[in-house]
């Protein structure tokens, strides 16, 4: 086998490693303030694309309220793509596995967002809530 042919085939594997590498997975630490009560489950959801904005998330994390100190949680995100994200992170005090609301459709229940974002008459867009991740990363997320 000559040495141009062996290149020839080891090309597409090689570029298939290097992809791997670009695409490789994050791990942060997420420090959720503001916990007002023991009950129920911190509820996190983290998103990477403007279109999937609070409908499809990436990664979905879950932590028991009751380990709280002082009102904070830290909470370990694995395996996050690089790049660019956003996330909400919602205090369930009743354990449904949803942020409820009241009759005209607002939260009752604590919640925030990346870079401690707000929205006018409703979430804050993707972009305001969008921050660069890399490994080792940490974020606070203030809940309302």
């Amino acid at each position: 086998m000559t040495r141009t042919y062996r290149l020839a085939l080891m090309l597409p594997l090689m570029g298939a490693l290097l992809g791997a590498q670009a695409a490789q997975a994050a791990d942060m630490t997420l420090e959720v303030q503001g916990i007002s009560a023991n009950e129920g489950q911190i509820l996190v959801a983290v998103f990477a694309e403007t279109k999937d904005w609070l409908r499809r998330p990436v990664l979905v994390a879950r932590a028991d309220a009751a380990e709280q100190k002082n009102g904070t949680l830290l909470i370990q995100l694995h395996d996050l793509p690089e790049g660019v994200l956003a996330l909400n992170v919602t205090h369930d005090l009743n354990g449904n596995g949803r942020l409820d609301m009241n009759a005209m459709g607002l939260p009752i229940e604590p919640y925030g967002f990346s870079n401690n974002a707000v929205g006018m008459f409703g979430p804050p867009s993707f972009e305001k809530a969008a921050f660069s991740v890399t490994q080792g990363a940490r974020i606070a997320v203030q809940l309302n």
